[in-house]
């Protein structure tokens, strides 16, 4: 009996963490829906980018017009810092910069357990309030 119940709470864990890392890794497969978050929320938001020089970051990588740029995508960890009444969401980088996205942006996602463990360091801290 107890040998069945390790069994079967090995087995579930296992489903349920190999679930929450397909959940994580595999955006695509979810739908482009408004993103419901809160101050403080970590977000990833997936910015288009055209240079001749793609960074190490980049993915998703394709030569644009006749070659000389690149076209891609990186992925941009950023706070929440007030959402707003009409929906838009004002988010903050890194470098104390500010950005008002829409909540149904197909770009945006609020950033997942796997994420902000992985990444924390890349998301911003928050200022308090004196």
């Amino acid at each position: 009996m107890v040998t069945f119940l390790v069994l079967s709470a090995t087995v579930v864990s296992a489903v349920f963490f190999v679930l929450l890392v397909l959940h994580e890794l595999l955006p695509t497969l979810r739908t482009a829906t408004t993103v419901n978050v809160q101050v403080g929320d970590g977000i990833v938001y997936r910015k288009q980018k055209i240079s001749t020089n793609p960074c190490p970051r980049a993915y998703d990588i394709q030569p644009a017009g006749q070659g000389d740029n690149y076209r891609y995508f990186v992925d941009k960890y950023w706070t929440v810092e007030n959402v707003l009444r009409d929906g838009r969401i004002i988010v903050r980088t890194r470098t104390n910069k500010h950005h008002y996205l829409r909540s149904d942006d197909p770009n945006l996602r609020k950033a997942g357990l796997i994420v902000r463990l992985r990444f924390r360091k890349r998301f911003p801290e928050l200022l308090e309030a004196a």
